[in-house]
């Protein structure tokens, strides 16, 4: 059993100090850590019984695939056979680790939810409610029941930042698009949302058809408190391919270093300076930093700081194949919420720091 004073010792590593730690500590300890004790038992046993299970049906599989090669012979069966071997066991053990996937966001909600709480924040998976499936039976009802929601290619976006980056050329081509993890609250007196995206698309035809993923990422978006004079497009150097300028003109940075690290155009040459200032445009290299990302883009338009990410799935809040009540899981996601605030209050108070970088 992890100890209180482990966590302390974890939380003291985490850089900055924050005035939300002390809250969130006191979380764990009282409300988050007994929860995750008590769910481990049931995470223990739905991953025996969906392992066993599978191996069960692979062994059965496996087989029937011999008995049909020595009754009809390898050429016969073979690929055709190895195939719908494979696709039988997929489909035969799929319904019994919906309990094991069903965990894993339930894991989510408790943890991420409970690193957003002393912060203010509020935080949800989006995903679909699969608590009721633990069977093929139980599946196709509840594939039955969810049918429109299951085969639609246009779940609304949670967040105003997807249209806001898709109408100034920031996101690529799509034929579906998913959304989890989304963050909202308020931070330096600023509305703000925050939520992972992917987008696909079908490519090629006939048996070259395939699907691409277009875009991984987190998508935010910040309401500024007054609105901007003009609008100021900014992106990592060397991926620029919205080309709708309308009038912008190429913006020069004041630091050459950064002026090679991001491509900038704005209607406003004066504003845009002012607000990409060496320390600000650090802040979003350390976002970059810190979730493994690259790509970098965004907007600043109205009233709103718009930007676009490519990284992996973020805030998943650790394995559930390992120890639920690992301190780890909430240290890290408290870390990646800190940081977020920190690009808020970059942008949005004057009193913040460099060595919160």
């Amino acid at each position: 059993m992890t100890t209180d004073i482990t966590l302390e010792d974890r939380f003291a590593r985490l850089s900055p100090p924050r005035p939300e730690h002390e809250g969130a500590a006191l979380l764990w300890r009282d409300k988050l850590h007994p929860r995750l004790e008590e769910m481990e038992a049931a995470r223990k046993s739905i991953i025996r019984r969906a392992t066993l299970h599978t191996l069960a049906v692979g062994v059965f599989i496996a087989a029937l695939t011999a008995a049909a090669f020595i009754a009809f012979g390898f050429e016969t069966v073979f690929p055709f056979g190895i195939f719908a071997a494979v696709v039988a066991t997929f489909i035969a053990c799929s319904a019994v680790w919906m309990p094991v996937f069903t965990m894993k966001s339930q894991t989510k909600e408790l943890v991420v939810g409970a690193a957003c709480e002393p912060f203010g924040f509020r935080y949800q998976t989006l995903h679909m409610d699969m608590s009721g499936v633990s069977g093929l039976r139980s599946l196709g009802t509840w594939i039955s029941t969810n049918r429109r929601s299951v085969f639609s290619s246009e779940n609304a976006p949670p967040t105003p930042a997807f249209d806001r980056l898709k109408a100034v050329g920031l996101l690529p081509s799509y034929d579906t698009r998913k959304f989890e993890d989304l963050i909202e609250g308020q931070r330096a007196n600023a509305d703000f949302t925050l939520v992972e995206c992917k987008l696909t698309e079908q490519r090629g035809s006939g048996k070259n058809r395939r699907t691409v993923t277009t875009f991984q990422g987190l998508l935010l978006n910040i309401d500024y408190p007054d609105r901007f004079l003009g609008r100021t497009l900014i992106a990592r150097d060397g991926w620029w391919s919205w080309g709708r300028k309308n009038g912008m003109q190429q913006v020069d940075l004041v630091s050459k270093e950064l002026e090679d690290a991001f491509t900038v155009y704005s209607t406003d040459q004066v504003e845009a300076r002012t607000l990409l200032t060496p320390d600000r445009m650090e802040r979003l290299i350390a976002l970059e930093r810190h979730f493994k990302g690259g790509k970098l883009r965004g907007v600043f338009e109205e009233g709103h700081l718009t930007l676009a990410l490519e990284a992996d799935n973020q805030f998943e809040a650790g394995s559930i194949f390992k120890p639920l009540a690992d301190p780890d899981r909430y240290v890290e996601t408290l870390t990646e919420i800190g940081l977020v605030c920190d690009l808020i209050d970059g942008f949005l108070t004057r009193e913040w720091y460099k060595d919160k970088i």
